[in-house]
């Protein structure tokens, strides 16, 4: 029988066999596709995967591969998002097609033990009261049963695995569209490019390797389907109309419609089934942020499907998977459907609420605050029953930097993907708790960053949330603090 299986080698699916395996979780991944998508639905990396990729030790892999982009974009307002302000270890959005990335993904994944079967999907599930779920599976014409203990549903927007746990997916259908084409340009510009008028939006970036990914959102023709073909001579006619020159397209990767249906699993778990990424959330592709979501919902669920599949998990654990990450993707939800209002302005009043939202974006906070909720810095957790009520609990680590020679930050100390526990207070905090105290590594260090300056102690849960922050200076009250906190994420 196996530990897990997973439906899906996407981006979400690899990544979350990886992160299983770093615990010693026997996993399989079965995907329809017999060979990986040369297209890239998703060309941006957000600065919080990245840091989640550094948390691995894996971020320089697609660093050497994509271009880093400085700024990024809410809907079509004209001012541009800084992420140099978010605090993050890479501050940049990561223009990378998603064919690259997936490819990264599973050869880390193999390479850690992951099993990846080629155009085999599961068809069917059945749970019954032993601890198990039987799969049926198809590959070929042929099809097989196979257990296992959990299955994980990574297998996108028409997921079988969701629909086979009855699992209702209740939203909106599309009710407009918008084009992509990843083409050759003659007249490239030398940075990503956005234009906004009464026709529409129009965006362009490099996606490596020659390739620009073109997008628009026409008031002309944003009513069509998507099963509509887009042809390279519309995609000339549409730049024309919404940029006011052509680019020089040629050589056309990709063309095709995209639209704002917009659908949330109503629960991420049903019994022994899961449901991560596309599967259990789909939104208008709005800053980036589709694959990154769903990225951080594969570290978040891995550690604790690995620790409940151990015995380690405290009590409810696992049910913290949907209580924790179905609001992260509905706050997504929400701003991808303001960022189409943006896009789709047409009357003079919609014109002008996209003018306003610009010049508030001019504003240094809210700029960063929205720099970081789109770059996947900005849905702190409910701190929970940790101690001491400390305004990091529950926030997302950044980039924060080490006065030692061993790190220059916390990612490089968190490769085993396990609690860390940072002494920032100069003595080792004890953790009276024995065999619980080797659940979590722990640095004796100092922060540089003087943002730190008052904390003591902060407990790293393995996906870089802050469990636990302290001030307190007295060690048997800091340690008895830490010792809750820990019991909070494994035992």
């Amino acid at each position: 029988m196996l530990d897990v299986l997973i439906a899906g080698a996407g981006p979400v699916g690899l990544w979350l066999a990886a992160e299983l395996r770093l615990h010693g979780v026997e996993v399989t991944v079965v995907e329809r596709r017999a060979a990986p998508d040369g297209r890239s639905r998703a060309v941006g990396m957000q600065a919080g995967t990245l840091d989640t990729f550094a948390t691995r030790g894996l971020a320089e892999r697609f660093i050497e591969r994509g271009t880093p982009v400085p700024t990024g974009h809410f809907g079509a307002a004209t001012t541009r998002l800084d992420f140099s302000t978010v605090g993050a270890v890479h501050p940049y959005m990561l223009a990378l097609g998603q064919s690259v990335t997936e490819q990264l993904l599973e050869e880390h994944a193999v390479s850690v033990g992951a099993r990846v079967l080629r155009g085999e999907e599961v068809v069917s599930l059945t749970q019954g009261p032993a601890d198990a779920v039987e799969a049926v599976i198809r590959a070929g014409g042929t099809h097989r049963m196979v257990r296992a203990r959990w299955v994980v549903g990574c297998d996108g927007t028409r997921s079988a695995v969701r629909q086979a746990a009855g699992i209702d997916f209740p939203g909106q259908d599309t009710t407009l569209t918008g084009w992509l084409a990843d083409v050759e340009l003659d007249d490239p510009p030398t940075a990503p490019l956005a234009a906004t008028g009464p026709a529409g939006s129009f965006l362009a970036a490099p996606i490596g390797d020659g390739v620009h990914r073109l997008a628009g959102l026409s008031t002309a023709t944003m009513h069509r389907g998507t099963g509509d073909p887009l042809t390279l001579e519309e995609v000339r006619e549409q730049t024309r109309a919404l940029l006011g020159r052509e680019l020089g397209i040629r050589n056309p990767q990709w063309l095709s419609r995209y639209g704002n249906a917009t659908r949330q699993a109503a629960r991420y778990r049903a019994g022994r089934v899961l449901l991560a990424g596309d599967a259990a959330h789909m939104f208008f592709p709005a800053g980036g942020q589709g694959m990154n979501v769903g990225i951080q919902d594969a570290t978040n669920l891995g550690w604790k499907l690995a620790a409940t599949l151990q015995g380690r998990a405290p009590e409810g654990l696992l049910d913290s998977y949907d209580t924790e990450r179905r609001p992260a993707a509905r706050a997504v939800i929400d701003n991808t459907r303001a960022q189409l209002a943006l896009f789709a302005a047409a009357t003079p009043e919609q014109i002008a609420l996209r003018e306003v939202w610009s010049a508030a974006l001019a504003e240094p906070e809210t700029n960063r605050l929205w720099a970081r909720r789109i770059a996947g810095f900005g849905d702190p957790l409910t701190a929970g029953t940790a101690p001491g009520g400390h305004p990091l609990n529950g926030t997302r680590l950044a980039g924060l930097a080490l006065d030692t020679a061993q790190a220059p930050t916390a990612h490089p100390l968190m490769h085993h993907g396990r609690p860390l526990l940072l002494d920032l207070g100069g003595t080792r905090t004890p953790c009276p708790a024995g065999d619980l105290e080797q659940r979590a590594a722990t640095v004796n260090t100092e922060a540089a960053d003087p943002v730190w300056r008052d904390v003591t102690a902060v407990l790293i849960r393995p996906d870089a949330r802050i469990a636990w922050a302290a001030t307190d200076t007295d060690p048997q009250r800091r340690a008895a603090d830490c010792h809750t906190a820990l019991r909070a994420l494994c035992r």
